[in-house]
């Protein structure tokens, strides 16, 4: 039984987990109260979000009139946020298939160069599979989904990657508890895009790990969690927040900063990331974009892991994420799980 350094990061209890399929499949039920189950949330503000995305704004937020829908509001132009870009993957708006881009390749390689600490995979790929799950009105509906919902599987990062993924139901699990859905067959044309690219993420990662298999958590959150900079105690942590705001990751040299602290106790380490949260605002990942964390457990990088945290999700105002996590198996505990490990 690893420790809870060991096994990765923040941590998340409560968990209800039910073996589902020839894959070690570990479906979270929807966190609603309702339901009996309780989830704790710490919702710690450390800096405004990104940008907006509930529809409507209540409990003392300073905009009380109702947004606009979800879609409308993701067809404007993001700005690119983010210093630490290694590789983007830059295709015409016409491919579907990210793991046919050259780019796409070179920032999962990249990731074995001991000088690489942190890869995102960006641009035209990545846009066009956003602008795809938007078509089919896939926010709009996420947004409808009552509470949260965790799903969690082992699955292959072979050839049956996509069978797998597919295991996982993703379409029930997100919307069982959703009455009266609209366009079901188109908002299942989504979920079978999301499907595809969480499949060849996981490819990657099992080339990149030499892993068999890889432990995929798909969320839709509803409050803040790993508000705190911190280290994953893992290989490699792979994020992608498909809607929402992103990862907030910290640049090289404030990471080394709260590092160098650590070695002088917890005063000195949160003083350090006290400090880290007055500075610079840190790189946040765009809606969709791959973020390549070698963790302090990868070969060669034991100290050099890089420093990073959710961002904040205003649960008053109805804001949500999206949110995919993959893991080696071998570092992730599903019988030892606490709240913060759920996503970063």
């Amino acid at each position: 039984m690893k420790s809870r350094g060991e096994a990765g990061g923040c941590y998340f209890s409560q968990l209800v987990f039910a073996v589902k399929g020839r894959s070690r499949h570990f479906r979270v039920a929807h966190a609603r109260m309702t339901a009996g189950i309780a989830v704790a949330a710490t919702a710690v503000v450390v800096s405004p979000p990104a940008r907006s995305i509930g529809s409507s704004r209540r409990c003392g937020c300073s905009d009380t009139t109702r947004a606009p829908p979800v879609a409308a509001r993701y067809a404007s132009t993001r700005a690119h946020r983010g210093t630490h870009v290694v590789a983007s993957a830059s295709t015409s708006a016409a491919s579907s298939d990210p793991t046919t881009d050259e780019r796409w390749d070179a920032a999962w390689r990249s990731v074995r160069d001991t000088s690489t600490r942190v890869a995102f995979v960006d641009g035209d790929a990545r846009d066009a599979l956003r602008a795809s799950l938007v078509e089919t009105g896939l926010p709009d509906a996420l947004a409808k989904i009552p509470g949260e919902v965790h799903l969690r599987a082992e699955v292959s990062t072979g050839d049956d990657a996509l069978a797998d993924v597919r295991g996982m139901n993703l379409f029930d699990g997100l919307f069982g508890n959703v009455d009266a859905l609209e366009d079901t067959d188109v908002i299942k044309r989504g979920i079978g895009t999301l499907e595809r690219d969480v499949a060849a993420v996981v490819r990657s990662f099992g080339e990149t790990c030499d892993e068999p298999s890889a432990v995929v958590q798909i969320s839709l959150m509803r409050q803040t969690l790993c508000s705190k900079y911190h280290v994953d105690w893992v290989p490699l942590r792979v994020m992608v927040t498909y809607f929402g705001a992103g990862t907030e990751v910290l640049s090289e040299r404030a990471s080394d900063a709260i590092t160098a602290a650590r070695s002088l106790g917890h005063f000195a380490e949160d003083a350090a990331k006290t400090a880290a949260s007055m500075g610079p605002a840190p790189a946040q990942s765009n809606e969709c974009q791959i973020v390549l964390m070698k963790g302090e457990r990868w070969p060669g990088n034991a100290g050099r892991a890089i420093v990073h945290r959710s961002p904040t999700v205003d649960t008053c105002c109805g804001e949500w994420r999206l949110c995919l996590r993959v893991d080696a198996p071998a570092w992730v505990n599903p019988a030892d799980l606490d709240e913060e490990d759920l996503i970063s």
